[in-house]
């Protein structure tokens, strides 16, 4: 497994912000022959809402970065990226560490990193990287972005098993990469190889991508040149930065979905009219802030940001979240509808039996105490039968819930 010119592998994991970071503002910048991935030349590629999602603005960044490279095990660390997603304190993000791992290792650090059974640690630690700027959320498999070229003479195959002979070696470590595994982890089916055509993204004839649950895998086709490919060299640049960030917006997507999937999980445990109003405001700056479809006019980051939503059912899931949020808005209406009414029955049945005896004693104008105190009587009985109504007891028991904690 060293006939690889070049290896690029990039470690996304979802972190806490608890202070803002003190970095270097803006993205890592690379550069290839004339171009530059600036903040400044990624936000002309994206629209104005993506770039502010991504970057923030002069005044307020939202991402920050460390150039220091530094070789640890096998792997170089060529810098680290963070992305804090609001300005609140604690505030969710990602971090993003960029390393080349040495030849012929990068299938065993995949699984590594996606806690294969029987694979050895990463060989770093995430923590370590951050000095003190934010913390890694524990229990999370970290998504991966690899991207790799062949040399001269072809990729090796991975899959050496007659009933694999069909399977192309490129699209072998399309698989590999995205699913994180080899053979031993889980034999593919030969049946089910090739991937359907809308999974794979055609970047174009040199190079495809695959994006699955917890990876993008990007394969060369052809024999790459090295540092004289010109290619090769912008498609590696274009992978770290542009690429990159549309899949770190996704996965900030998906971050806001599972929040909001949990409050609605709770939402019922509270008062409803209060719970309804935070979470229509929580979906409301979701929706204005974090979710778009549509990054930029041209055609891979939007393929890849569809990729991962497809991957992840976000679009289901946010159809969901809205279909549930209309459901308690009319639980909502109904309950008020029902206080309303029950109130107005209890007007009711209180008022009219004293009315009448008001409007009688008004009618007999008498000063007879016996008389007044009969009539009294009289409606008080009445106002206590009309109360043991079932419709009085209905109205009672839901105004009775309105007022209980």
């Amino acid at each position: 497994m060293t006939r690889l010119a070049r290896q690029t592998l990039i470690v996304i994991y979802e972190a806490r912000f608890p202070n803002t970071p003190t970095w270097t503002p803006g993205p890592l910048i690379f550069q290839h022959r004339h171009v530059r991935s600036t903040t400044q030349a990624r936000s002309d590629y994206y629209s104005a809402k993506a770039a502010r999602i991504l970057y923030g603005t002069a005044d307020q960044p939202r991402r920050w970065h460390n150039p220091a490279t530094h070789t640890t095990g096998d792997i170089t660390i060529t810098g680290v990226e963070l992305l804090r997603a609001t300005d609140q304190p604690d505030a969710p993000g990602l971090i993003a560490i960029h390393l080349r791992p040495r030849p012929g290792t990068l299938i065993e650090l995949l699984r590594s990193l996606a806690g294969r059974r029987d694979a050895p640690p990463p060989g770093f630690d995430p923590q370590d990287l951050l000095d003190g700027q934010a913390k890694v959320e524990s229990g999370g498999r970290p998504f991966t972005v690899s991207f790799i070229t062949p040399a001269g003479q072809g990729l090796p195959r991975l899959y050496r098993h007659p009933r694999y002979w069909r399977w192309p070696a490129p699209s072998q470590w399309l698989w590999a990469m995205a699913s994180r595994t080899t053979h031993t982890d889980y034999p593919p089916d030969p049946k089910n190889l090739e991937p359907a055509d809308a999974d794979v993204i055609r970047l174009s004839i040199d190079w495809h991508a695959v994006v699955l649950r917890d990876a993008m895998a990007v394969t060369g086709l052809r024999p790459d040149q090295g540092a004289g490919d010109t290619f090769f060299g912008y498609a590696d640049l274009y992978l770290r930065s542009i690429y990159l960030d549309a899949i770190l917006l996704g996965i900030l997507q998906n971050q806001a979905l599972t929040q909001l999937e949990a409050r609605m999980t709770t939402a019922l445990d509270s008062s409803m009219a209060t719970t309804m109003t935070h979470l229509e405001r929580e979906v409301s700056t979701f929706r204005h802030q974090l979710w778009s479809q549509h990054l930029t006019p041209r055609r891979a980051p939007n393929q890849l940001l569809a990729a991962y939503q497809r991957e992840h059912a976000l679009r289901e899931r946010f159809e969901q979240i809205l279909t549930e949020i209309s459901d308690y808005n009319r639980l909502t209406r109904d309950d008020e509808t029902q206080r309303v009414n029950s109130a107005v029955v209890l007007f009711t049945l209180v008022t009219v039996p004293a009315g009448i005896a008001l409007a009688l004693l008004q009618v007999l104008e008498t000063q007879d105490p016996r008389l007044i105190t009969t009539i009294i009587a009289t409606c008080l009985i009445l106002t206590a039968l009309l109360l043991r109504t079932r419709s009085a007891r209905l109205a009672l028991h839901a105004l009775r819930r309105r007022f209980t904690p």
